[in-house]
């Protein structure tokens, strides 16, 4: 990741691959099983929903929290995590064990949003 990545990232906005958090919450683990679910994406921690950075501290225990809530979806999604400039950037590829679920439910991305997947 480059600075001027970064930014035309941040002028983007989120999108069908990219999604920005402020920090990991909850919703993490629906964010990576719709890119999982879908084409993959990454998921930027550390970055207000405007794209305005509002940077994380990256340490041990974060990266440690975000893997965790990789395995415990179901079946695991596979991750790659890098920083840059105080954010954690979450390299999601697009899942080989479709559908990955978590605990509440299945989603895709539609657009710049995770959806929750129906039942036929």
């Amino acid at each position: 990741m480059t600075q001027h990545e970064l930014h035309a990232i941040q002028q983007s906005g989120e999108g069908y691959k990219v999604e920005f958090k402020r920090n990991v919450n909850s919703d993490l683990a629906k964010e990576l099983v719709a890119f999982a679910n879908s084409s993959g994406g990454r998921v930027f921690i550390g970055i207000e929903d405007d794209g305005l950075i509002s940077g994380i501290h990256i340490n041990n225990d974060l990266r440690s929290r975000v893997e965790a809530t990789a395995r415990d979806c179901d079946p695991s999604v596979r991750i790659d995590l890098e920083t840059f400039n105080n954010v954690l950037i979450v390299h999601v590829p697009e899942g080989k064990d479709k559908p990955y679920r978590c605990t509440n439910g299945f989603y895709v991305r539609n657009g710049a949003s995770s959806v929750k997947g129906e039942r036929n």
